[in-house]
């Protein structure tokens, strides 16, 4: 599957992969950062403290089963196309749900081990509730979803998806696969979705693979181990930049 996806914790730490000097002779945005970031980056996002302007988090709408569609980014990877995601919303530690998992957003005067957490709860644990809390602490609702060829509004339970734009006039088109460097369309279709059998490995294999980033769609990348030639109907050596839809803050 790939190198896994980075999960950024802090600022200062775990920031993220594929600084611009390291691409092999790319094209520059017409505004750049040599301190930005090319490579995806994971993490909480939409005010949540850790996405930047220069370190943007990935964007993405999820359907956590038993709970409506919504906004949301990701804790971690489970899988090639599996996910643990969270809610953008905040909820107050007072209105819990048992038997729902959460992440900490913010510790607050809350007692956590009162209501599933543990006893030196910090912002970022995950943990299934018992039932409310008190305080005023806040938490984000949890849980695990599939990257599936489902657009807004349309997701079902269990199910989520990711963007790219391919130019600033194309529609925004959704992601079957993404790694740290890379994100591949469903030119090759799916069956599945979260159910068992995922992708068919016939159709996975037709999908289109572009390089994944923040900040350009302008200009191409060699891939690595090819020729680096135009490409062909049976190689694809150039990957096509694409713009990952991405919280800045």
């Amino acid at each position: 599957m790939g190198r896994p996806l980075k999960v950024k914790k802090s600022t200062t730490k775990d920031i993220g992969f594929n600084a611009w000097g390291t691409l092999t002779n790319p094209v520059y945005p017409a505004t750049f950062n040599a301190a930005q970031y090319a490579g995806v980056v994971g993490g909480q996002g939409n005010g949540g403290g850790v996405a930047t302007a220069a370190y943007p988090v990935v964007k993405c709408r999820v359907r956590i089963t038993g709970q409506a569609e919504a906004d949301g980014w990701i804790v971690r990877q489970k899988g090639a196309r599996k996910y643990l995601v969270a809610s953008v919303t905040s909820i107050n530690a007072v209105d819990l749900v048992a038997g729902q998992s959460y992440y900490i957003t913010s510790v607050g005067t809350t007692n956590w081990a009162s209501c599933g957490g543990v006893s030196n709860a910090t912002v970022g644990d995950v943990f299934t509730a018992t039932g409310a809390g008190a305080g005023n602490g806040t938490a984000n609702l949890v849980g695990t979803c599939v990257l599936a060829n489902q657009a807004q509004s349309a997701l079902t339970a269990g199910n989520m998806n990711i963007s790219y734009s391919l130019d600033a006039d194309s529609s925004e088109v959704l992601i079957s696969k993404l790694t740290n460097k890379y994100a591949y369309d469903f030119t090759g279709g799916e069956v599945g979705g979260a159910a068992a059998g995922g992708f068919a490995q016939n159709l996975v294999q037709q999908n289109v693979r572009y390089a994944a980033n923040f900040f350009t769609d302008e200009g191409t990348e060699i891939k690595s181990g090819t020729t680096g030639q135009a490409n062909t109907a049976t190689q694809q050596n150039l990957l096509n930049l694409v713009i990952v839809e991405n919280y800045t803050s």
